[in-house]
Parts: structure tokens; C-alpha cells; sequence
């Protein structure tokens, strides 16, 4: 498969030769790359190893089938064929899409990876070579994903449109996933020559996380927003915004070849920007965008990821928001260092973000789905039926996502050996480390959070709901000193990452969150008597101070039980 693709690629060195790319290097360079991804596992669906088991555990197999039945699913879109150009273009817009996800899962790893510059920075490789050599890389990488997740597409069209649509759908998915790595190439050079390496890391990790929440949303909320039948009498060409759309470009080449009697001289335009589109993105990043491209690699391999290069001279008596809310949450000296160090190192860690900052928006999202599910076509009705009755107490509940996923994070750090400051300071109750790290995620995360959500309960369901916000902000808060208690007893960024739990955890885990569910559903029973809840807040209150008490006396005994 990777000699077809080499070979493929040979066809493209007359034009990169003419913008100073050595192809010669580059044949060697995409062979021994290639080479390289065969010998361990794809980053997107690889699954890591633990930490005394070297075996494998997923198979290519399941790869291939993952993305087949992916595939199936994403072609049923083709069946849309009721107007032109709608089929095909919901499809490659689903395509382009998901294609764009995985360059952005992998792509930063591969365009600014400098283990290699070890090897080619002492050699007469010049910038063009590298740059056209790792966006090569990843469209070989990208279209082996694109085939397999094609393949039923393809089987659908030639049912639907004859055996001659099949090898032009073939190309339009060639067209699809070139025009969305260029698109994405495009974009990640000109942010590198642009900004600052820290800003650029930066900037990718916010774009990353808020790509997952589009896709996550548009998954979850598209399908009870959009009637399906409508779509397919849809005529994209009277509006002028569908001429903007590369979608549309390549659904024009099937009318182009296979429907030419409905076609004309704006869908031959339409294909013939389809097909130079792709080439003339590649012509502008060997040309434009890939010199300097080693310099710029060179001063990203140097710089810290997770801190400012400028040093700062904090002046005296300048207001200092987290010395203001550490003084006054944790007094204790020992409480307050755990406070700030975790309100600091959560604010900076870019991985640590990468993690908890999508559950943000999961959680009104997962609202949403749950609150428009009903049998009403319009959204007006949906909106009324949520509005008279009293699901928001969920909503708050339903934040207890985020705070297990902050929780569940904030002891991980690839960086982790720098925690052996906790055990050479003199600290004999580390507990007062754990209960500043849990004020410090309350303050700088939980709080915050549901304090908008509660504005927004208040503004659409009324002050009624205000008791019910109280005790349902109390639950959680217990539930989180039990989420600290039996699964995460680490101290701040002081364990190496890990991705799987072992089961004692995982079933403690379940165990949790059924008892989360068993309480909100509690809640909304007894919302019918309103003093029953005022009343409730009492005892909640009690049993979060008295949790949080016993949490604060954690012992060094505690904490190494619990790696064990």
C-alpha cells in the first residue's frame, strides 16, 4: 500500500520541483516516515499500553472496521438525491468534516515534530523539502483513512448512479481529502509565521477544543434541529452562498460527468475549481508559506509549551485576584500553597485544558439533547414544554460532569517529577494540600460555572428555582468530596498520565455516578414541596462540612495507599 502511495505521489514532482522542493530527499524522506507509522500504532485510535503490559490491544482489524462502518453510516446521506447536488454535498461536507477532526487530533504533532530535525537540520535538506515532506506524510496518512471510510460510498453511489459514477466518486474523494488538509495546512502555516510559538501552541489548543465541542454538538443537536425530508428538496444553487462551499465544488464534478444533461456552464465552473483548488494550494505552501519553515521549528523544539517566555516584575501593591481569594478561602499557610499551586498550574498546563475545558460545554449540550427529545415539530413547542416544567434542577446536577473531569485530571501531569517538592517540604498533613486543591477547582471552576448557570435558570424559570440551585450546587459538592475521597487522592500534578482505570476504580466510579443519578432524581420528586427543599439545604450543608473535614485529614499513608 505505501509503494502505491509513493508512487502516486510521483506524479506530483515535476511541479514541485519547479518551487525548489528536492525530490530525491523527499522519496526518502516519505519512505522512511512511512516506514516509521507501520512500526507503532495510529495516534487517533490507538489505545496506550499499561504500565506492565507491553501487548498491544488494538488491532488494525477493528481500525478497519471502525472506519468502514463509519463510512456506512455517513453514505446513507447519499440517498438525498431528490434535488442536485444536495446528496453529495451533505456527504463530502460530513467527510470534509470529520477528515478535518483528524488533522487536527494529529496534524500539530506531525507539522511541528523536531525529533527529526536531530537528524535532517545537519543535512542539506532544505525548507521546501521538510514542509512539502510532513503535509505529504499526513495526506498519505489521512487518505488511507479517507479510502476505508469511503469504500461504502462508493458501493452506495454505483447503486444509486451506475458503475461509471463509481472511479469519479473515487476522485471526488481525493479532491475531499486534499482540499481539507490544504485548508488546514494553509491555516497552521500562516498561524506559525504570524505569531510567537507560545501563542501559536496556544491558539492550536483552544482551536482543538473548540472544534471537539462543534462536532460534539452538531452530532447531538443537528439531528433534533433539522427535518431530514426537507433537506433532500433543497435547491443549493439559488442561494449565493452555496457557491463558497467546496462541498459544493465536488458534488459539481458527479453532475458535470454523470448528470450533464442537468448541468451547465456554472457546474463545469464549479468542477473545473473542485480539481485546481488542490493543486494550487500545494503550489502556494511549497512556494510562500514553507520558507523559514526549519527556523520556525527550531525556535518551537526551544520554547516551554506550558509557560510565558517574558518574565514579568510583579510591582508592589498591585491587586492580585488569587492572593485576594486564597487569603480568604484558605487561611491556613499549608491550605493556601495547595490552593494557589493548583489555581496556577491548572491555569497553565495546556494539556490539562485540553482535557477538562470541552466539558464545559458538554454539559448544556447533553441539556439540550435531553430537554428538545419529545414528539413536537416545532422548536417553539419544545421550548414551551421545557419552560412549564422543572428539568433545570438537572442542569445543575448535570455540572457534576465537569467537576469529575477536573478532578479526575488535576493529579495528572506529564511532567510530574517536579512533584517531589511535596515530599521534601516539611508537611505532615498533606491533607491540607488536598482540601486547598478542592477550594481552588470550586473557586476557579465550579462556582464560576454554575453561578452562569444559575443566572440563566433564574431569567427563564424564575426566583422559584433559587432553593432548588442551593441544594442542588450542595449534592454536588458532596459528590465531589466522594469523587476526591475514593478515586482521586493524589496531590496536585504529582502522578504520570494514565488512560485506563483499574477496575476497583472503574466500578467505584459507576457506583458514584449511579448514586449522583439516584440523588437528582430524588430532588425532582420532592421539588413539589418547596419548604421540604429549604429544609434540605440544612442537612446538606452539614454533610458537605463534615466531608470536607474528614477529607482535610488525609494522611501520607492515605495518598501511597492509593497508588498501590
Amino acid at each position: 500500500m505505501d509503494k502505491i502511495f509513493l508512487r502516486f505521489v510521483s506524479f506530483l514532482y515535476p511541479v514541485l520541483e519547479r518551487t525548489g522542493v528536492d525530490t530525491a530527499q523527499l522519496s526518502e524522506i516519505l519512505r522512511i516516515k512511512l516506514l516509521m507509522d507501520n512500526r507503532r500504532p495510529k495516534g487517533m485510535f490507538a489505545t496506550r499500553k499499561g504500565a506492565n503490559n507491553g501487548n498491544k490491544v488494538q488491532s488494525p482489524w477493528m481500525i478497519n472496521f471502525f472506519m468502514l462502518l463509519m463510512g456506512l453510516f455517513i453514505g446513507l446521506v447519499l440517498t438525498l438525491n431528490q434535488m442536485p447536488y444536495v446528496g453529495e454535498t451533505f456527504y463530502f461536507l460530513i467527510f470534509m468534516v470529520l477528515m478535518s477532526l483528524t488533522l487536527i487530533s494529529d496534524f500539530t504533532t506531525v507539522l511541528i515534530d523536531t525529533r527529526d530535525q536531530f537528524i535532517l537540520l545537519p543535512r542539506p535538506v532544505n525548507d521546501r523539502t521538510i514542509a512539502v515532506s510532513r503535509i505529504l506524510h499526513i495526506s498519505i496518512y489521512v487518505l488511507r483513512l479517507a479510502l476505508l471510510q469511503g469504500l461504502p460510498a462508493l458501493v452506495i453511489v454505483g447503486i444509486i448512479d451506475g458503475p461509471l459514477a463509481v472511479p469519479v466518486f473515487f476522485i471526488q474523494i481525493l479532491e475531499a481529502t486534499f482540499l481539507s488538509i490544504f485548508m488546514v495546512n494553509i491555516i497552521y502555516l500562516l498561524l506559525m509565521k504570524a505569531v510567537s510559538p507560545q501563542r501559536f501552541k496556544d491558539i492550536i489548543s483552544y482551536f482543538q477544543i473548540g472544534f471537539s465541542v462543534l462536532i460534539f454538538a452538531a452530532y447531538y443537536l443537528l439531528p433534533r434541529m433539522i427535518n431530514v425530508s426537507v433537506l433532500g428538496n433543497i435547491s443549493l444553487l439559488s442561494h449565493w452562498w452555496a457557491y463558497g462551499l467546496p462541498p459544493v465544488w465536488i458534488a459539481a464534478l458527479n453532475e458535470l460527468l454523470i448528470h450533464s444533461g442537468r448541468s451547465g456552464l456554472v457546474t463545469s465552473l464549479l468542477a473545473i475549481i473542485g480539481i485546481v483548488f488542490p493543486l494550487a494550494g500545494l503550489w502556494f505552501v511549497a512556494k510562500v508559506l514553507a520558507p523559514g519553515f526549519n527556523r520556525r521549528l527550531a525556535v518551537i523544539a526551544t520554547s516551554d509549551g506550558n509557560a510565558n517566555t517574558s518574565v514579568k516584575i510583579k510591582k508592589a501593591g498591585k491587586f492580585s485576584l488569587i492572593e485576594k481569594l486564597s487569603n480568604l478561602v484558605a487561611p491556613d499557610p499549608v491550605e493556601n500553597a495547595g490552593y494557589r499551586i493548583t489555581w496556577k498550574l491548572a491555569a497553565r498546563t495546556r494539556e490539562f485544558k485540553m482535557k477538562v475545558y470541552p466539558a464545559f460545554a458538554y454539559v448544556p449540550i447533553y441539556f439540550i439533547y435531553f430537554a428538545f427529545a419529545g414528539k413536537e415539530d416545532s422548536l417553539s413547542g419544545k421550548w414551551d414544554k421545557m419552560q412549564a416544567g422543572h428539568g433545570y434542577v438537572f442542569l445543575i446536577y448535570l455540572s457534576s460532569f465537569l467537576l469529575l473531569a477536573v478532578l479526575s485530571n488535576i493529579s495528572m501531569s506529564e511532567k510530574y517529577k517536579s512533584s517531589w517538592v511535596y515530599y521534601a517540604l516539611p508537611v505532615g498533613d498533606p491533607g491540607k494540600i488536598l482540601s486547598g486543591m478542592y477550594k481552588a477547582i470550586i473557586t476557579l471552576y465550579f462556582f464560576p460555572y454554575c453561578l452562569v448557570l444559575s443566572v440563566i435558570i433564574v431569567s427563564i424559570w424564575g426566583p422559584q428555582a433559587i432553593n432548588d440551585i442551593i441544594l442542588a450546587f450542595l449534592a454536588c459538592m458532596i459528590f465531589g468530596l466522594i469523587v476526591a475521597l475514593f478515586m482521586v487522592k493524589g496531590l496536585p500534578f504529582s502522578k504520570p498520565v494514565i488512560v485506563k482505570q483499574g477496575g476497583g476504580k472503574a466500578v467505584s466510579s459507576l457506583l458514584i455516578m449511579g448514586l449522583m443519578g439516584v440523588a437528582g432524581f430524588g430532588h425532582y420528586m420532592l421539588m413539589r414541596w418547596e419548604m421540604v427543599i429549604w429544609i434540605s439545604i440544612v442537612p446538606a450543608l452539614f454533610i458537605t462540612w463534615l466531608m470536607f473535614r474528614y477529607y482535610k485529614k488525609q494522611t501520607w499513608d492515605n495518598i501511597e495507599m492509593a497508588d498501590i
